[in-house]
């Protein structure tokens, strides 16, 4: 990354100016009688300001000019190769410096010292002043050139600093102080020397793509199954990692402790590095949450797991806790609370077929517990999983409500449990309520559009209209055989 943009002549003005060189040595031959100044000026024994020794100067002028801006061509050229490890522009500054520092003392030399030694034990004492008043500016000046040269860091990198929950973003460098930005945006400027005596990570510069570390835990009593509460974690993280682009395939769920009767459950996961820690805590609990709700799991003094054979009552909190996200959002909660009594719970192991495309059911299914795949067959025969089921979720609605062919393939990819809710369950509440069968339709309709990214075209309305439509009349005469 380039830090600084490295102003740098174009092309064809860069071969003008180097061509330049040899059309004012010719000039030079014609006016003074030599092609280089230095042949016929002779300043230590006439400090006159004259014709030659103006055009003299200058030619040394153009000659530094000239390689100054042939070493930034090239330096540019390289930067441009290399895209990831490239020449920072304080070490051109440097370099630029240099050119000119180089030629000028040449310059000195051919023009009116004449001698080596003279000059350079002047420069080697001006110089060790210079070094001893300007120790603390050039020790932050080399530090900068190191900390950029051997790409320690760069703007916009994240640092994870020994002893900070949250990573910080290096804002700015310049050749002496090194900004970087904190959680809260506030920018921060340290030397660059202090810089490069910090213990840190650089994460945006690991070989491969890695995130912020982050951890979560919580506590819950010894009484309990711990390993259906890692499994609630495992399906939690796995979520995430399909349904958030900034959490990486990286995590781990364990227990961490066990002391006076509570384990302590801790996530070790990696998000994307512009997620503060609080935020990405946030967002790993919601989940969990979610998660732990529709099992029937809540966050009380204790966590209560539920022995693998759920009673009524169980089934009844389930439902409670995710109807609110599915078809059933039109049904009151005392109609959820009525319905739950006549559902049944179906156990599910990792591998197991839950639907078969083609069948004949009337039945839907609330995930209460596990990780479900929808697949329909690809022309090689095999599957391909358009979507992934979570906690919450309901799977063969449709078939459900119109009697419909079973339309995908749906397979278990861990343990879990399901809500059945049949025909026969809800045809009475239709009977009760005829206008909950448009609320349904009407839900799946948007759903339908919403999926297909239609609501943005000015007709959306008109087809959840005609799709709702439709629907009613599929679901009344499957449930009661009318038109």
């Amino acid at each position: 990354m380039i830090h600084h943009k490295i102003f740098v002549l174009p092309k064809p003005l860069l071969v003008l100016l180097l061509l330049s060189n040899i059309f004012f040595a010719i000039w030079l031959k014609d006016v003074v009688g030599g092609y280089t100044g230095w042949s016929v000026v002779d300043l230590s024994n006439d400090l006159e300001v004259t014709l030659p020794t103006v055009l003299a100067v200058a030619q040394f002028a153009l000659f530094a000019l000239s390689i100054d801006m042939l070493m930034r061509s090239i330096v540019t050229s390289i930067n441009r190769k290399l895209k990831v490890f490239q020449i920072p522009s304080i070490t051109v500054t440097a370099m630029s410096i240099g050119v000119y520092a180089v030629v000028g003392l040449i310059g000195f030399i051919l023009l009116y010292d004449h001698s080596l030694s003279h000059i350079l034990a002047a420069a080697g004492a001006l110089g060790l002043g210079v070094a001893y008043a300007g120790r603390e500016w050039i020790a932050d000046v080399t530090a900068s050139i190191q900390i950029q040269t051997d790409h320690l860091a760069s703007i916009n990198d994240y640092l994870e600093v020994s002893g900070e929950k949250d990573l910080y973003r290096v804002a700015q460098i310049d050749h002496r102080m090194i900004t970087i930005e904190d959680k809260f945006s506030y920018l921060i400027r340290i030397p660059a020397r202090q810089f490069l005596t910090w213990q840190y990570i650089n994460i945006s510069k690991q070989p491969k793509k890695r995130g912020a570390r982050r951890r979560c835990s919580f506590g819950s009593s010894t009484v309990n199954s711990s390993n259906r509460v890692l499994e609630m974690m495992n399906t939690v993280m796995r979520y995430l990692i399909a349904k958030d682009s900034r959490f990486y395939d990286s995590y781990d769920c364990q227990i961490q402790k066990i002391e006076a009767g509570v384990i302590e459950y801790v996530i070790t996961y990696e998000c994307d590095p512009s997620l503060g820690y609080t935020t990405s805590t946030d967002l790993v609990f919601r989940p969990l949450i979610h998660v732990l709700n529709a099992a029937a799991i809540s966050f009380n003094s204790d966590i209560e797991i539920l022995r693998p054979r759920a009673e009524k009552s169980d089934i009844k909190q389930k439902l409670l806790d995710i109807y609110r996200y599915s078809i059933l959002k039109v049904l009151s909660e005392e109609q959820i609370v009525e319905l739950s009594g006549s559902i049944r719970s179906v156990q599910f192991e990792h591998g197991d077929q839950i639907i078969k495309i083609g069948e004949q059911a009337q039945s839907m299914y609330f995930i209460s517990e596990g990780h479900l795949e929808v697949g329909i067959p690809g022309k090689d025969g095999k599957d391909l999983i358009v979507a992934s089921l979570w906690p919450g979720d309901c799977v063969g609605e449709m078939s459900l409500l119109t009697g419909e062919p079973r339309s995908a393939n749906v397979y278990a990819k861990s343990n879990g449990l399901l809500l059945e809710i049949s025909r026969d369950n809800l045809a009475p509440f239709f009977k009760q309520s005829p206008k909950l069968i448009e609320q349904i339709s009407k839900v799946l309709s948007d759903r339908r559009v919403e999926n297909e990214k239609a609501l943005q075209d000015e007709g959306s309305r008109e087809i959840v209209e005609t799709q709702m439509k439709a629907l009613i009349k599929r679901i009344a005469l499957f449930f009661f055989g009318a038109q």
